[in-house]
């Protein structure tokens, strides 16, 4: 009897649940050894006496399908699975994240098949202290919207909630809302799920969002993949309006469904972001249908020239830790950060301050460099 497991979630973990001395071999390679078979019976040498095909089925211990492989696949292998691997004596059966018409497929014929999802980590009281704790050292400038944050995270802790909190931050640019989602996921210790939203195109964006070819990426996938609950979708107002709707649900009860693909989004921190500048122009600009979906609409200040100078200091640091000794001594003999103080009034975010800093560090250095070079 063929064993089959499902597992949903990323690829490392997923790793972790195959059988450690077992022969393995993977979709795609199962894919080739099935083309090489048929092109092995559909040949004929034209006049000459054919021998018998031997019907005899290959034996298979272990046949693992990554995530990935799936789109190495025809559109008709992917309609008749079932069939595409009858063609082997398949012992076990481990699947990451397959399309709904192989799982439905699965399902039609055996009913044995053990599901494992794989278990993100969540927001509780102790995280809930440590982003307190840690929030205002890393997100400078920004008080008010710690209040506002642990408010709206606080359900979480509850085990009984399990819908995703959405979040929209809304503000100028470089003043700490990506670098808020970035943080939650370092208290967590997992790799922020980031898409950039300005960079899709309406058809682009379309098959992307409901679906295309079962070879074309997607959201859901990419979803099932993610290996953290903290997902940020970044520029969130670049797209137009009409694609709101395929996030209701994803909003409303942590599910995500497109053609090929269904994913559970539970206790997850959704975060859109944009630069609106009030609630107002979000709810007009976004409409209430989407509007009324976010579970808080936290407003990212303008950095006040003390928070420019905090960022001034931090950045300075963070670059000249990665120069040599005489680098540093150089850099700091020509006084590059208190010059770069002086024009805090001038500084509006921290994109902005990362670049001057590099700039002027570099200047100083190549300058350096450069009258060594005419001396000798």
């Amino acid at each position: 009897m063929t064993k089959i497991l499902i597992y949903c979630g990323p690829k490392e973990s997923f790793e972790l649940v195959l059988p450690k001395r077992t022969t393995k071999i993977t979709l795609t390679e199962l894919a080739i050894k099935s083309d090489s078979k048929m092109r092995e019976h559909l040949f004929r040498i034209e006049g000459q006496e054919q021998k018998p095909i031997e019907n005899e089925v290959e034996e298979i211990s272990c046949l693992v399908a990554y995530s990935d492989e799936y789109a190495g696949l025809s559109e008709n292998a992917i309609q008749s699975f079932v069939s595409f691997i009858s063609r082997f004596n398949i012992k076990s059966i481990y699947l990451q994240n397959p399309p709904v018409y192989i799982v439905e497929q699965l399902n039609k014929i055996k009913k044995n098949i053990k599901t494992i999802k794989y278990e993100y980590k969540t927001i509780d009281y102790e995280v809930i202290k440590k982003i307190n704790q840690d929030f205002s050292s890393n997100i400078i400038g920004q008080e008010e919207v710690k209040k506002y944050l642990l408010t709206a995270l606080y359900p979480l802790c509850k085990e009984n909630f399990v819908k995703p909190i959405v979040l929209m931050f809304y503000g100028p640019t470089g003043v700490g809302k990506t670098e808020t989602a970035k943080f939650l996921s370092g208290i967590l210790d997992e790799k922020l799920f980031r898409k950039q939203f300005s960079m899709f195109h309406s058809d682009d964006f379309s098959a992307y969002l409901f679906g295309g070819k079962h070879s074309q990426n997607c959201l859901a996938k990419e979803l099932l993949e993610r290996e953290s609950n903290i997902i940020l979708f970044d520029e969130f107002d670049k797209p137009h309006p009409v694609f709101h709707s395929a996030f209701y649900q994803l909003f409303d009860e942590g599910v995500f469904e497109d053609k090929n693909y269904n994913v559970e989004v539970k206790k997850a921190i959704v975060i859109c972001t944009s630069n609106y500048n009030s609630e107002d122009e979000v709810r007009k600009k976004l409409g209430d249908p989407i509007f009324s979906r976010f579970d808080a609409v936290i407003r990212f200040a303008p950095l006040s020239t003390e928070a420019i100078i905090k960022i001034i200091k931090n950045e300075f640091g963070k670059q000249i830790s990665d120069l040599t000794k005489d680098e540093r001594t150089l850099v700091e003999q020509n006084k590059v950060v208190e010059k770069i103080i002086g024009l805090a009034c001038r500084l509006i975010n921290a994109r902005q301050i990362k670049r001057i800093i590099r700039e002027a560090i570099s200047a100083v250095l190549i300058e350096d460099i450069l009258c060594n070079k005419e001396k000798v």
